[in-house]
């Protein structure tokens, strides 16, 4: 499924309008010159991300980038924070979604403690997840998709099968998670994989 534009996120797009305008505001103050606020934004558009217009832009990266150059001309306190940690944020989201194909291939309840257990053993470190640097959140999360792969390799499962496909069909989590258990009502009753 190809990546949502931010063109066709409205809730991206409102934060994405309201920091242009806040940081051409800002840009024409600190520099005392006046450029049209659509040359600016689009200015800022390909600076950042090479691209002209916010149709060609993804939702993760390029929305992250353009809106951080925007945070930092603005001032905006707010939307530096929140995306400084973005990166963090998403692996940690994925990291979750992992924890619910590992429940279902190994057909047990999983808590944070099985991720933190597997941080510790790997010498990443037992801190808090949230407190964790984004490299350890990217090993942590390579290391339970390659487990993921085996256990589902070893089961005859596809991966299509497992909750984290649903994941990257668009919805949100609840939706997701909803549509994979309707779809797996059968597996899920009975305590037998796919």
């Amino acid at each position: 499924m190809p990546k949502k534009k931010l063109s066709q996120h409205r809730q991206l797009q409102g934060w994405y309008r309201t920091l242009v305008k806040e940081a051409w505001k800002a840009h024409c103050q600190q520099t005392g010159e006046f450029i049209s606020e659509d040359d600016f934004r689009r200015d800022i558009n390909v600076k950042t991300t090479g691209k002209y217009s916010t149709k060609k832009m993804n939702c993760s990266k390029d929305f992250d980038a353009v809106m951080m150059e925007l945070a930092i001309i603005a001032g905006n306190d707010y939307w530096l924070n929140k995306l400084s940690l973005s990166e963090s944020r998403r692996y940690r989201h994925v990291i979750e979604w992992f924890l619910y194909d590992i429940e279902y291939l190994e057909k047990r309840e999983l808590t944070w403690d099985y991720i933190r257990a597997i941080s510790k053993q790997a010498n990443l470190g037992t801190t808090k997840l949230k407190d964790c640097p984004v490299e350890h959140l990217r090993s942590l999360m390579q290391m339970l998709d390659t487990h993921i792969r085996r256990l589902a390799t070893r089961q005859g499962i596809a991966r299509a099968d497992l909750p984290t496909a649903y994941m990257r069909k668009g919805k949100t989590d609840a939706e997701a998670m909803a549509a994979w258990r309707h779809d797996h009502h059968h597996h899920i009753l009975h305590g037998v994989a796919a």
